[in-house]
Parts: structure tokens; sequence; C-alpha cells
């Protein structure tokens, strides 16, 4: 069972935690301000009444005007402060609706981790006390029926042990951020492995004899040993797999970090422009280091030597996880100078919001303010003069709009901008004010305004969304 460690070992290894930078909560409504205007405008309404019938000119038809022309605005204030509220209050008890279901998810995926990791602790007691026994007993030799009971128990609590922890790492995939077909792949395969172990456990489960018991030991050693290689792919594959998201959300850092650059008031920014190179290069070599990886675990189960092949591949998982390191030193550095710049150049102030696109489809935008898009197929800009840089693309301009083609990075910058987005694969950054409207599948990050939390969601089909709100 040493293999059962080092896998652990490994899966430590290479863990990252990440986290993203919370929002600032919303503010709260005053209602002790909207009672202040009521009670002075009601002041108000009785004072200019009394001054009319002082007068004693037309006191009905000037007590009737007076009280219209006070109470009307009152009543629209009170309508418009119950209509704030309203809104403010459902958006309230959204977001908390939200947040208590993601913390119900977040809670029953914890639970049945702890049940797996429960069940795999109870087998391994079971085992090492069937173990115990059975060393006590085995000089005695397998004739003797109750070192028999117990070899037969040391074998098969050994096979539960493993399918224990085969049915935790299950629940560990079914829960991971990957693709579905990726997932469906890896839980066949577990499943595999664990029909292959239960069937040789029961040959030995209902072995009679000595040497019925040792014919089904010898055909478990050969299942475990090619079990134990499809483990070790498995699990080198899921490592791979959590490295590379760890990766995809420092791309979309590294896209809004862009976009935070540009939306910057400042003349100088070449020192911060060759950070954030450093930072995607880094990223990049990540990238190429984890496929690497991956290739070596896919080819173990062909291999003449599927150990090597399992050490080269943890020694790129290693490499990988260094160069992560690194860019997130860059980004944590990068934030600090961006925070120390952005007093007093904010581009676009306090109307500012943020929208974070990753999809397939079609995406067009309406902004005041900053976009950064990488895509793979059609990008057009209107007018042509906002485009501040464009990498990668075959571009023309024509009637001002702006044409580019291909695979590449374009920086948006102006005001009243119109962009238009079309591609298989599509990461849009934008900073400022305006109305997006997606339209195909994918993955969107907003933030109304800077008071507000950053929400995360799902789009399938068509979706308008508003940035740089404030009410």
């Amino acid at each position: 069972m040493r293999w059962l460690g080092v896998v652990l070992v490994i899966l430590g290894i290479i863990g990252i935690a990440s986290a993203a930078p919370m929002a600032h909560p919303m503010g709260k409504s005053n209602p002790e301000w909207a009672g202040n205007l009521c009670t002075h405008n009601q002041t108000h309404l009785r004072h200019h009444n009394q001054t009319c019938l002082e007068n004693n000119t037309c006191v009905q038809i000037r007590n009737q005007t007076c009280a219209q022309n006070v109470t009307m605005p009152v009543e629209h204030r009170h309508h418009g402060i119950k209509t704030f509220e309203k809104r403010f209050e459902k958006r309230l008890i959204e977001e908390r609706i939200r947040e208590i279901k993601i913390r119900h998810r977040i809670a029953r995926i914890h639970m049945n981790i702890q049940k797996a990791k429960q069940m795999v602790e109870n087998a391994r007691m079971k085992y090492e006390k069937a173990r115990e026994m059975y060393m006590k007993l085995r000089a005695r030799g397998l004739k003797d029926p109750e070192t028999f009971r117990y070899a037969k128990q040391y074998i098969c609590f050994g096979v539960d042990y493993v399918e224990r922890w085969l049915e935790k790492l299950m629940i560990q995939v079914q829960n991971a951020n990957m693709g579905e077909n990726q997932k469906e792949r890896i839980m066949e395969r577990i499943q595999n492995c664990l029909m292959a172990l239960n069937e040789s456990k029961n040959a030995v489960n209902s072995s009679t004899t000595p040497d019925e018991l040792k014919n089904a030991v010898l055909e478990l050693r050969k299942t475990w040993n090619e079990v134990r290689i499809e483990i070790k792919s498995i699990v080198g594959q899921i490592a791979v797999t959590k490295l590379e998201d760890v990766v995809n959300r420092a791309d979309d850092v590294a896209l809004k970090l862009e976009g935070e650059i540009e939306a910057l008031n400042v003349s100088n920014v070449t020192n911060l422009e060759q950070k954030l190179n450093d930072c995607l290069e880094k990223l990049n070599l990540a990238k190429q280091k984890l496929e690497e990886a991956n290739e070596k675990f896919e080819e173990m189960a062909n291999a003449s030597d599927p150990n090597e092949l399992y050490v080269e591949g943890k020694h790129l998982l290693i490499e990988a996880r260094d160069l992560i390191r690194e860019a997130f030193m860059d980004i944590k550095d990068i934030y600090y100078e961006i925070w120390h710049l952005r007093v007093g150049h904010v581009f676009y102030g306090n109307e500012t919001g943020e929208l974070l696109v990753v999809g397939n489809g079609t995406a067009e935008i309406h902004l005041t303010g900053v976009a950064v898009i990488l895509a793979s197929g059609n990008v057009t800009v209107s007018p042509a003069t906002s485009v501040v840089t464009s990498v990668g693309f075959e571009s023309s301009v024509e009637g001002g709009v702006a044409s580019m083609s291909g695979h590449g990075k374009v920086v948006v910058r102006g005001k009243d901008v119109t962009v238009r987005v079309e591609g298989e694969y599509i990461k849009i950054f934008v900073k400022g004010n305006g109305t997006a409207t997606l339209n195909g599948e994918g993955i969107y990050k907003l933030k109304k305004s800077p008071h507000e939390k950053m929400v995360e969601e799902t789009y399938s089909g068509n979706v308008t969304l508003e940035f740089g709100v404030v009410e």
C-alpha cells in the first residue's frame, strides 16, 4: 500500500488555494432622511396655507393650489423612496438567497466528502485489525481454520480499503471543475477499477481451500498491478485538471489587470505592462508543462515502464506549480502598484462597473470605458479610433468601423463605443459603464458598481446585462 501514501503526498504537494478579493458590501438605505424630508414638507405646507388665509385673497382657490403645489412633490418623493427601497430590498433578498444556495451546496459537498473519508478510515481500521490477527496466526498455516478465515478477511478488507478510497475519489471528481466529457471518462475508468477489484475479491471470499485461496490471490495480484497503474494515471490527470483550473483563473485575473492598467489616467505604465507580460509568460509555460504532464499520465496504460512516466509527469506538475506561484507573486505586485496609482487617477470614477465574460457565441457591448477582448473569430469596433492596441488579428478600417478577424487580442478605450465579438472561445473584460448583450453559452462575472459584490452566473441563450449602474 506504499503507493497510496505516495499518491496522497503528491496531491498534497500540488494543492493550490486561490482566492479572489471580496467586494465591499452594499450600502444601506436611510429611512431617517426620508422621514425628515416628509416632516419638512408637511411643515412647509401648513405655513404656506396659513399665509394664504391671512392675505384673504382667493382663499379657497389658493389653499387648493398651494396644497397641490406642495403635496405633489412630497408624494413623488414618497413614491421614489418607496420604489428605491423595494428594489433595494429585492436585490438584498435575491443576493441572500443566492448566498444561502451556494453555502448549502458547499455544505453538501463537504458532508459527502467527510462521509467518504470516514468510510475510508473505517475500512482502514478493519484492514489493520484483520492484518494484525492474521500475522499472529499465520505460523499455524492456512490449513488451520482460524488462520484461513483471518487470511481471507485480511485480503478482502485490504481490497475494501482501496475500494472506499476510490469511491472518495469519485466524489472529488464529481465536484471537480472540469469538462463533463473528461469527468465521465475518469468516472468510467474508476468504475472499471472497482469492478475488477470486486470480482477478484469475490473469488478470494468464495475460496474454500488453501489452494483455491492461493490461486485467487495470484489473480488478485495481477488485477491489482493493472489497477494500480490506472489509479496513478487517473490521480495524475486529476492533479493536472486542478492546476489547469488555477491557471485559467489566473488568466482571468491577468485580463482584468490589463483593463485596470488601461483605465488608469497615468502616462507611464511601462513597468506594470512589463510585469504583466512576465506573468503571462509564466502562465503560458505552466500550461505547456501541464499539457506534457497530462500526456505522460495518459501514456501510462500502454507503456512498458509506466512508473517512469509517472515520475516524469509528477516532476512536470511540480515545475508547473512553481511557475504558477511565481505568476501569482507578479499579480500581487501589480495589484499593489495599481492600488497606489488609482488614487485620483481612475478613468471613469464612481460609475465604474466590471464585466468578465468567458464563452462561445456573440457579445455586443455598448460602453464608456475600457474593454480587453481575447477571441478566435470576428471583432468590430465603432468608432475605429477607440482601438488602443490590436495584436494577432487581421484588421481593416472602413466607414469609421474597425473590423478584425482571426485569433488575437484587442484593447478598446473611449466614450460611447460599440464592440461586437463573435467566436468559439471569447474572453472579454470591461471596466466602465454600459450594456452587454450575450448570446450563446458561457460564464459571466458582473459587478454593477464599486459598492456591489461580484456576481458569477452561467448563461445559455440570450442575456442582457448592465454595468456601471449607480442607483
